[in-house]
């Protein structure tokens, strides 16, 4: 049976923002900051088109922080927002959340360079049939991604890349255990640059996972889907001109699940990036994500794709369009279009106390119209409307 569900969500928010030293100090690397915001949504649950839907507004109050400091040949960066959100009428999705990023990069003066990072984001997890379980109460969703990367260049052009991984997926509500995530990761590759607008490279990628509460034989009894895969990958940077960067990743995938074997996969992944700035006030990017559901999910988010990482799907299949335009000094214009299609297979828990394996497929889009005004050079005031 087929289900469709629409969401119009609009927002304005006000942005103040001011240097640790003062506001003349233009190279000071710290900065502060306070932001508020005022969303409505017309499908708050996301119920399908015909059942009664539920509106609702909420204010969203941030605190921002970060610093970028380069020392030497390193460069230490950090930025962190605390977010609390306050519902009109529906005050039991109430939350508070955070945003951290915090990195280095570093280098030796001779041929050793690497990063380290560090992700986590907290948020009110997506609502909606295509999600999982239709709630009406809390749930949190908690994304975390560790990483580190070390390269050895042999040569001008030649270099060796080892790269770790980590990431971690976990949701407050119960209901919703079957998609918390554990998965590590190790890759060893080659790059070799062929001149200064082309690169190619190969690598290798094991990773192994686990669902740690992915089928529950009894009330209170779960049982861990753990997984393994493999990747072959082949990848590219391709520079045609000082305009446009192009980048891509080709790849064979073999993913293999010990418990829910309708997870498993053989077969051709990837990812394509096309960032394109025609003039110096307008930019667009275009992403193409074609992976399995936690993988998609996780670049997606990276890429700009929105907070929400939760994927049951075995796979998803990604499109992402971004345009900016700088109308003035003071005045920007962002327009977001996104499409998804998913081979989706879930494990939620039965009232019964047992779980069912469920398979399917859905796809959704959405689109994001927004403008921001920056009437003094610490404020910015930005309104935003969006459809889905």
């Amino acid at each position: 049976m087929k289900k469709t569900l629409q969401s119009l969500r609009f927002g304005i928010a006000a942005l103040s923002t001011m240097t640790a030293g003062g506001v003349m100090a233009q190279e000071n690397p710290y900065y502060l900051g306070a932001a508020f915001g005022v969303t409505h949504e017309s499908n708050l649950f996301r119920v399908a088109t015909g059942q009664p839907e539920t509106s609702d507004s909420y204010t969203t109050t941030s605190l921002l922080a970060g610093v970028n400091q380069p020392f030497g040949r390193q460069r230490f960066y950090a930025d962190a927002a605390m977010r609390h959100n306050r519902y009109r009428d529906n005050d039991q999705l109430n939350n508070t959340g955070h945003a951290v990023s915090v990195g280095l990069d570093w280098e030796t003066i001779e041929r050793l360079s690497g990063k380290i990072n560090y992700l986590r984001n907290r948020a009110l997890a997506r609502a909606g049939a295509d999600q999982g379980p239709a709630l009406t109460t809390k749930n949190e969703e908690t994304g975390q991604e560790f990483g580190a990367s070390v390269r050895y260049g042999l040569a001008s052009l030649l270099s060796l890349e080892a790269a770790l991984k980590h990431r971690q997926l976990d949701y407050s509500a119960v209901e919703f255990n079957s998609l918390e995530l554990k998965e590590d990761s190790l890759e060893l590759g080659v790059q070799h640059t062929l001149s200064g607008l082309l690169t190619l490279g190969g690598s290798v990628r094991y990773s192994q996972g686990k669902y740690p509460f992915s089928v529950q034989s009894a009330p209170g009894v779960f049982q861990a889907d753990d997984f393994d895969r493999k990747d072959l990958n082949l990848t590219a940077k391709w520079v045609p001109t000082g305009l446009s960067t192009v980048r891509g990743r080709l790849s064979y995938t073999k993913e293999s699940h010990q418990v829910v074997g309708s997870r498993d996969v053989s077969g051709v992944t990837g990812a394509l990036s096309w960032d394109y700035k025609p003039t110096a006030k307008l930019a667009f990017t275009t992403d193409l994500i074609r992976d399995t559901g936690a993988e998609a999910a996780f670049a997606s988010a990276t890429a700009g794709g929105g907070g929400q990482i939760g994927n049951s799907s075995q796979l998803s299949s990604i499109v992402q369009l971004r345009a900016l335009y700088e109308a003035t000094a003071k005045i920007q214009v962002e327009a977001n279009a996104r499409y998804v299609e998913r081979d989706l297979v879930t494990t939620f828990g039965l009232n019964t106390g047992a779980s069912s394996v469920n398979e399917g497929s859905d796809r959704y889009g959405q689109l994001r119209l927004g403008v921001s005004y920056a009437p003094v050079r610490n404020g910015l005031v930005a309104c935003s409307v969006s459809h889905e």
